[in-house]
């Protein structure tokens, strides 16, 4: 003959009640951070009835195991005294500790950036593309260069770029240099 065995949950209902809030409440004190950005556009881009047509800059930073490479349209480059291709290689940084680190020369990114802002100041629009296996936080401190504007104009080394406030205007809002960015497929 066979019994029925009858489970007894209450142990494990009042572990499981008092487990949820306390999931609830630790996930409470957890930061999620949003960066927003825009999917590549596909399709030919719509023009503007009767209006002249501006020449767009399509700015681009390349992200590589090498470096970065800015790339803009040469002829509005050329015009404003920029370079269309700057490669800004990885770079040499010495620590605190005294330990010398081969890293991205995000300093050099941020001000040749600047630069381009300064000569086309109504560009809003950033592409950033990457190869495939680049980590997301390179990608996500390339966004980072590229979003917001600094106090300073131009930064020599990774402690004072890394410790630099961003730049306000009159309102108190963070001024910015390329707000739409744009992942773009490397070609």
């Amino acid at each position: 003959m066979e019994e029925d065995a009858d489970i007894d949950l209450k142990p494990i209902m009042g572990l499981i009640c008092i487990l949820i809030p306390l999931l609830v409440y630790a996930f409470s004190f957890y930061e999620i951070k949003v960066q927003p950005v825009a999917a590549p556009r596909v399709g030919a881009p719509s023009g503007e009835a009767g209006g002249e047509e501006k020449k767009p800059l399509n700015l681009t930073v390349l992200v590589t195991s090498e470096g970065f490479v800015i790339k803009m349209d040469a002829s509005l480059a050329v015009e404003q005294g920029l370079e269309p291709d700057i490669n800004i290689p990885k770079k040499d940084f010495r620590m605190p500790d005294g330990k010398v680190v081969r890293d991205f020369d995000f300093p050099e990114l941020y001000n040749r950036l600047i630069q381009v802002k300064r000569k086309f100041r109504n560009e809003q629009t950033i592409n950033i593309t990457a190869d495939p296996d680049m980590p997301w936080s390179t990608i996500a401190r390339v966004i980072d260069a590229a979003r917001v504007e600094l106090k300073e104009e131009k930064y020599t080394d990774l402690k004072s770029y890394s410790e630099a406030s961003e730049a306000t205007d009159e309102e108190g809002k963070p001024k910015l240099l390329f707000p739409q960015v744009v992942f773009a497929v490397a070609e």
